[in-house]
């Protein structure tokens, strides 16, 4: 696990000290040391948190001549077998560590040597013979890479800031990444929040070259090597499923370093704890978000479900003002607005994690989007046949009970009867949260500049045919799971020195659930059939029966009531940034003073926290451009306040 950065100039010098400076802004990715690999017109570099072959794992890596250099992100879990097939083909691998297959693999393969990949993972690769730079990412977007291409130069990073930090890059939010923000909550892969910076997308390599800029992608959601062969079913299926979740996991238990889980007690999350404890014998902890004293705190669950399996559950209590004070720093490191603010808790508990020592989590994310985790993909499949039997009138009731579960007012009901007549003609291939969005882009629509000239804008569709289920699942791969989901996992663990490892991004599990029967994700009304199913003699009944309900923070209560809304909410810094409209703006805020006890008022306090979170980041990624990027005890800010605190859902499972 490390941060990566780079420039490639094929018309110029890079010029002196940007890498230095890129490196030292991702100083937090790796702790353990950096390299660097620096020729006139080339500057690759890394900072490297030691945890394959701790003592022999330096990059850059190199292939035998030195014409091939790369610098890597992430973890390969089939790097021993790929080291054993370089070797027996004849390549010379002097360390253990998992990096140095890379530019072994690309003499073979080339950019396409990200298929032969399985891990999480983001690499650069320079070939000087040819003077061609690639650039992958592994298949869901877990690692994230970051680029700037402008003529003759590429300028490559981990994090955003590592780009302004090169000098290279004078930063301002892109209006297309607000717009797809204030949409949908987050920019879609493969944009990004800020003006001229894109992202290798996930499962796409990139080849630059003086040809120009190609891109090759090596794998899409719900892709089937044989799309003619029947769907997996049965007890036979689900078997397959449970060795193959089993096998994620069993690869993911790092030897060489203290690891642990969190631990929501949701089903993913001791999923994950039970096969390490009870398949492997692991003795390791586990690590919860405690919300002492409101009434969404999850505790009973995490402790109970430690209890069940024996194991040791260190907790991480927290609270409003401790939150409203990470805030800023929680920003800087995900590099992009919230409106769901249930970042701060995760820094913590990473930080929490790194002082017991641990330095690799496993963790739960991506379930919910593989498996079709919420009750909305339900009520999806309801609504549809309503619909065929000419009864679409009668899903609006469900979709407000449905919500009422995961505690929204009484007066949704009004709004996705609204959204149900709107969408009339596309609820097949409709994702989830479409109902949400729909009415933040609503609001959208009265508080950004321009957004009538912008969009909205429109959501991937497949490139190939899909049953309906996965028609709604695919957008999750697009739009929450790599700019959101992945996003708080990575960068927030980063930030304390802590990697988090997902097994339900496994690559050979991804292909697999491509394979199942659509009734063995989402079976008779029952989310995530299959891993219910797989983990039946696993996980605590308990556990498995309980409704999912995402993870929830007091977003109104906590966040906008302070010193932090009054300062950036107020007229005076909305017309300074010129992003948003102040009349709108000051509605907003009018309307969420309702506390959450209608849908308009929490729709407006995310879009708030949203404008707020927005005009915090321009500031420290504009106005502290020239202060000490890499000081974490610096996170920016003007002087006019020194922010805090932040908070609402997340998949946590």
């Amino acid at each position: 696990m490390c941060g990566i950065a780079g420039v490639v100039d094929l018309a110029a010098a890079v010029r002196p000290g940007a890498l230095a400076r890129m490196l030292a802004s991702l100083a937090h990715r790796g702790p353990d040391g950096e390299g660097t690999y620096e020729s006139p017109s080339v500057a690759l570099g890394s900072t490297r948190l030691a945890i394959v072959d701790p003592l022999h794992g330096e990059q850059p890596v190199f292939d035998e001549s030195h014409r091939v250099v790369a610098v890597f992100n992430g973890e390969l879990y089939n790097h021993r077998a790929l080291a054993a097939d370089l070797r027996q083909r004849g390549h010379l691998l002097r360390t253990r560590c998992d990096s140095e297959t890379l530019p072994h693999l690309y003499e073979l393969y080339q950019e396409r040597l990200a298929s032969h990949l399985d891990g999480d993972f983001a690499f650069a690769i320079w070939d000087a013979e040819t003077s061609c730079l690639v650039l992958g990412r592994d298949r869901t977007g877990v690692k994230p890479l970051y680029y700037l291409a402008e003529g003759s130069r590429v300028v490559f990073a981990s994090e955003v800031k590592a780009l302004v930090a090169s000098g290279y890059y004078d930063p301002s939010p892109s209006h297309q990444g607000l717009l797809e923000t204030l949409s949908y909550g987050q920019p879609l892969a493969a944009n990004s929040f800020w003006q001229g910076v894109q992202q290798v997308g996930p499962g796409e390599t990139l080849r630059f070259s003086a040809a120009g800029l190609r891109r090759w992608t090596y794998w899409r959601p719900f892709e089937r090597e044989d799309p003619e062969a029947p769907f997996l079913r049965g007890r036979a299926a689900i078997e397959r499923f449970r060795s193959t979740f089993v096998e994620a996991i069993r690869k993911r238990l790092p030897d060489e370093v203290a690891w642990g889980v969190t631990l929501s007690g949701g089903l993913d999350s001791t999923s994950i704890a039970s096969v390490a404890s009870r398949e492997f014998g692991a003795d390791m902890p586990t690590c919860s978000i405690r919300l002492p004293g409101e009434k969404l705190d999850e505790g009973t669950y995490s402790r109970a479900a430690s209890r069940e399996l024996g194991l040791v559950n260190i907790e991480v209590s927290t609270d409003a003002g401790e939150m409203h004070d990470l805030l800023p720093e929680t920003l800087w490191h995900l590099e992009t607005p919230q409106w769901f603010g249930v970042a701060p808790p995760f820094l913590k508990v990473a930080e929490t994690a790194r002082q017991h020592g641990v330095k690799v989590a496993l963790t739960g994310d991506g379930a919910d989007e593989l498996l079709a985790g919420y009750s909305m993909y339900r009520i999806l499949t309801i609504q549809r046949r309503l619909r065929r039997l000419g009864l679409d009138g009668a899903a609006a009731p469900l979709w407000q009970r449905a919500a009422r579960l995961v505690g929204a007012p009484s007066d949704v009901g009004a709004e996705f009867r609204a959204v149900n007549h709107s969408m009339r003609d596309v609820t097949d291939s409709m994702p989830a949260w479409s109902y949400i969005w729909i009415s933040m882009q609503k609001q959208a629509a009265d508080a950004l500049v321009d957004y009538r000239a912008l969009g909205p804008p429109t959501l991937p569709t497949p490139p190939q045919p899909l049953d309906e289920l996965r028609r709604s699942l695919y957008a999750e791969y697009f739009t929450r799971l790599p700019n959101w989901i992945l996003v708080l996992s990575d960068r927030l663990s980063m930030a304390r020195g802590v990697e988090v490892r997902v097994p339900f991004m496994d690559r050979d599990l991804l292909d697999l659930v491509a394979d199942l029967d659509p009734r063995l994700i989402l079976h008779l009304g029952t989310e995530k059939y299959v891993l219910k199913e797989a983990m039946r003699s696993t996980v605590p009944e308990a556990v498995r029966r309980r409704r999912k309900k995402p993870f929830f923070t007091p977003v109104h209560r906590w966040f906008l009531g302070g010193e932090l809304a009054a300062n950036y909410l107020s007229a005076q810094t909305v017309r300074e940034h010129g992003l948003f409209r102040p009349a709108a703006v000051d509605r907003l805020r009018a309307i969420a003073r309702d506390e959450e006890r209608t849908w308009a008022s929490i729709t407006a306090g995310w879009t708030c926290l949203m404008i707020m979170s927005t005009h915090i980041l321009v500031e420290q990624f504009t106005d502290s451009r020239t202060r000490a990027l890499a000081d974490p005890a610096h996170p920016g800010g003007t002087g006019r306040h020194a922010p805090a605190g932040l908070a609402a859902p997340l998949s946590q499972g």
